[in-house]
């Protein structure tokens, strides 16, 4: 907002802004006076509406904007004067100002000069075309991600030969602080809602199978349903938002404080000391907590049973001794190592693409989430249809 240099204005509870017109021979003249500001544009725009363009009787007659009764004035002001001014303009009258201090007149004319510059059309696109322009940019999107994960994965696999055959690379540190923070300290979180899904599904089981006299028969979908897809993706789609939204963040922040590129002048390998251990600890990790969230899912399914079947402990146990068998048991466990390569590459690889900002870190750490959960139930889906193919 600007003000007037040297005046001083006297203020009176019958202040306002505002404005008076009047007729001094061939000049139709606006006189402005007090403060066009934003706080009162509201009641100067209403005044200036009601204003008739005075329409000339000959070329003779001219318009003037006396601004120097003007205490103060903002770019609300300023656009008001100059929409009127407009108005008149093409109302035939030739419009100038008058009275203005060197600061009134660059806002006066920044306000002309944007005023008068052409708004970019919008091009308006049919919908099937935004929908065709929606599909190629998420397919580019995919294939851009696709080759990027297979680029890093190759990365992470050099790194991991090379750490075979250099061992004293290998950071134990790193990896017990990842292992205690992406296993241990996320068990209880994982058997809690494993418990909850095996109690859920047993009493669904139970409800649904009892029109069939078959209620019995709910201990071993629970069962099987638990150690082949419940426990090994209720925990890593846990695992994807716990751990793998922490490596990103984790990497993300280092990556933002230029840390990472600090590492790599100071010749020490972002690969060896900030990928590689997370890899390792998760894929450690992951098996250990698929097999608690089987236990857990088996035990919530045996406290429903108990209450709706009036199954007792050890007649429970014995019915899951009967139906289930190692080869359920490995089908789940086999499909966690893979699992949690994916979470660990997806969390890394988003983290190293963060840029200097904490908008670029929130979706990054979003991405990963999504990502890695997606990925998790494709390789869960392809594996069931393998296992199913070849009968297990």
């Amino acid at each position: 907002m600007l003000k007037r240099d040297n005046q001083f204005v006297l203020h009176t509870e019958t202040e306002a802004p505002g404005f008076r017109v009047e007729l001094r021979g061939t000049t139709f003249r606006l006189v402005a006076t007090g403060a066009w500001t934003i706080s009162e544009a509201a009641v100067l725009d209403e005044e200036l509406k009601r204003l008739k363009v005075p329409i000339p009787p000959s070329s003779e007659f001219t318009g003037e904007m006396d601004i120097s009764g003007i205490a103060e004035i903002d770019t609300s002001g300023a656009w008001l004067l100059q929409r009127t001014a407009a108005a008149w303009q093409r109302g035939g009258l030739k419009t100038r100002y008058a009275g203005a201090t060197g600061s009134f007149r660059i806002l006066i004319e920044e306000v002309h000069r944007r005023a008068q510059s052409e708004l970019p059309e919008i091009e308006e696109v049919p919908p099937l075309q935004q929908f065709v322009d929606t599909l190629k940019s998420s397919a580019s999107s995919i294939w851009r991600d696709t080759v990027a994960l297979t680029a890093f994965l190759g990365e992470v696999t050099v790194a991991a030969v090379r750490l075979v055959r250099q061992p004293w690379r290998f950071r134990p540190i790193s990896f017990i602080h990842h292992l205690d923070h992406a296993g241990l300290r996320a068990l209880p979180i994982i058997f809690l809602i494993c418990f909850l899904i095996g109690a859920v599904v047993m009493q669904q089981g139970v409800v649904q199978l009892s029109y069939f006299g078959a209620e019995v028969m709910a201990v071993n979908m629970v069962a099987i349903l638990s150690l082949r897809e419940v426990g090994i993706l209720l925990t890593s789609i846990m695992v994807a938002g716990r751990s793998g939204s922490a490596f990103t963040a984790e990497i993300g922040s280092m990556k933002m404080r230029e840390e990472v590129d600090a590492m790599r002048t100071l010749g020490i390998d972002p690969m060896d000391t900030l990928v590689l251990p997370r890899v390792a600890a998760l894929i450690v990790a992951l098996p250990l907590l698929t097999f608690m969230g089987d236990i857990a899912a088996l035990i919530g399914g045996g406290v429903m049973a108990w209450v709706m079947l009036g199954l007792d402990p050890p007649l429970y146990v014995d019915k899951l001794q009967e139906i289930v068998t190692f080869r359920h048991f490995m089908v789940g466990m086999v499909k966690a190592p893979f699992a949690a390569v994916i979470i660990a590459l997806v969390g890394c690889l988003e983290g190293l693409r963060v840029e200097g900002s904490a908008e670029s870190l929130g979706i990054h750490v979003t991405s990963a989430v999504v990502k890695a959960i997606f990925l998790v139930i494709c390789i869960d889906g392809i594996f069931a249809m393998f296992l199913a193919g070849i009968g297990q």
